[in-house]
């Protein structure tokens, strides 16, 4: 586990960025020599900062014809839908990089059978990317962390879906009762490079306890962090305690 803490969010993202393609030209990278980058983006507001900083300094150093984009979690909402994270990944950067729609693999949020459509995501999936015995391995999967310790959309109290070993689920938002589909702890952890992008003073609390065995089971951001194969974190956050 590594952290690199920035001074600001966009120099975390830069941060960020550098390594990705940094592991991406190594000949035992991503996808090896050449091959298929699989990355999967999360929602939120945060991954905006990302996106910009990615499109303005990164976007010409970024091999576009080896990406593969997926998604680690999606509102169960229109893609025109101000909440959509497919929205904002196609306002701040897919609408503005060389990345054909055959490269690029959204959840249906707007499906009336979301239950379906979990199916229908977690098959395409499947059927997609290298498989370590029943479970989808990503390259990178690019997660957030919310302020009550939540990552995708993976709640305090739903922590079956960190052991399920369906690729994707469904999931409740435990204030607003949103509805919403969810890469499942499992994809999250034995994902070649699990990374959190976090920004935030008010994720402080829960950034500086993620290491803490007593969190593991309260948290599920914190049991991603202590179980992912290859985990990273990224952040404007200064880290007091061991993470």
């Amino acid at each position: 586990m590594n952290i690199h803490v920035a001074d600001n969010a966009r120099e975390a993202a830069r941060m960020l960025l550098r390594n990705m393609l940094a592991v991406i030209r190594q000949p035992s990278g991503a996808g090896g020599e050449g091959g298929t980058v699989n990355v999967a983006f999360s929602g939120g507001s945060t991954p905006a900062i990302l996106f910009d900083v990615w499109v303005e300094e990164f976007a010409e150093l970024t091999p576009w014809n080896r990406f593969r984009v997926y998604w680690v979690d999606e509102r169960c909402v229109s893609s025109e839908n101000k909440d959509s994270n497919y929205r904002l990944a196609k306002i701040h950067l897919l609408d503005k990089v060389p990345l054909t729609s055959e490269q690029v693999f959204r959840i249906r949020g707007e499906q009336e059978d979301a239950e379906r459509e979990v199916l229908r995501y977690s098959s395409m999936v499947l059927s997609q990317l290298p498989l370590d015995g029943r479970i989808p391995v990503f390259d990178f999967v690019l997660l957030g962390i919310g302020a009550d310790g939540h990552t995708s959309s993976v709640f305090p109290g739903q922590e079956k879906l960190l052991h399920t070993l369906a690729p994707y689920a469904l999931s409740t938002h435990p204030v607003t009762g949103q509805r919403r589909i969810a890469m499942t702890g499992e994809v999250m952890v034995r994902a070649r490079h699990t990374w959190f992008y976090v920004t935030g003073q008010d994720k402080a609390g829960v950034i500086q306890s993620l290491s803490c065995p007593d969190v593991r089971n309260r948290y599920p951001a914190a049991y991603v962090w202590q179980s992912a194969l290859h985990a990273e974190l990224f952040t404007d956050i200064q880290v007091i305690s061991p993470v």
